[in-house]
């Protein structure tokens, strides 16, 4: 938990923001403009979103995917799967080459290499980060209120939990793996909410 803990606050306090320093005369180059610029419509936004939700699945489904290729899962992607048992805090905790190609790259590419403004990408980000955290958090909140009126993303949980517990399938956007045949087993459970049930009975009989 410790090293968990550090590795992230060096990781979001340091690195993070020294890399969006230097990245700053290239994402000029992609023509991302400046904070004071015109704001983008809501229509603009809308399809922009599409577009980096879109990305985003594509190329975290394949990048998630290859890490888990038996040579070199061990390697990369096993550091990830320390914990069998999601945290939020550990949403993030992953080889630097997987933060990088398989966390990072696909969370702004959709954003930063289309040029967009940059309250796109902030609104982006926290979409995606509370959506990552909340799926890590080992909270399903399935069936509560807040669910109810739409501000959780219990399905993402308990699919996400699913992979970590099993360490198979549900790899990412559950329209790429139905296409790609790598979600058969979680069908079977009966999705989101068979697969809640199932640790419900598996709790009552550990309990």
């Amino acid at each position: 938990m410790n090293q968990t803990l550090s590795e992230a606050s060096i990781g979001q306090l340091a690195i993070s923001p020294f890399l969006l320093y230097l990245s700053f005369p290239l994402l000029e180059q992609l023509g991302v403009p400046a904070c004071d610029s015109e704001l983008p419509s809501v229509a603009v936004l809308w399809w922009q979103f599409g577009v980096a939700h879109l990305f985003n699945d594509v190329f975290f489904y394949w990048s998630h995917r290859i890490v888990h290729v038996t040579a070199i899962y061990p390697l990369i992607h096993k550091k990830h799967h320390t914990y069998t048992g999601t945290i939020g805090m550990a949403a993030e905790y992953a080889h630097p080459i997987e933060q990088l190609l398989a966390n990072t790259f696909p969370t702004v590419g959709g954003v930063l290499l289309f040029g967009r403004h940059p309250l796109v990408l902030v609104m982006w980000l926290g979409q995606r980060l509370q959506q990552t955290y909340e799926s890590h958090s080992g909270y399903c909140f399935y069936g509560s209120w807040v669910h109810g009126i739409g501000l959780t993303n219990s399905h993402s949980t308990a699919w996400h939990d699913y992979h970590h517990t099993g360490n198979q399938g549900n790899f990412g956007a559950a329209w790429l793996d139905w296409l790609c045949g790598t979600m058969d087993h979680f069908c079977e459970l009966g999705m989101a909410e068979g697969y809640i049930e199932h640790c419900r009975r598996q709790a009552s009989k550990s309990g």
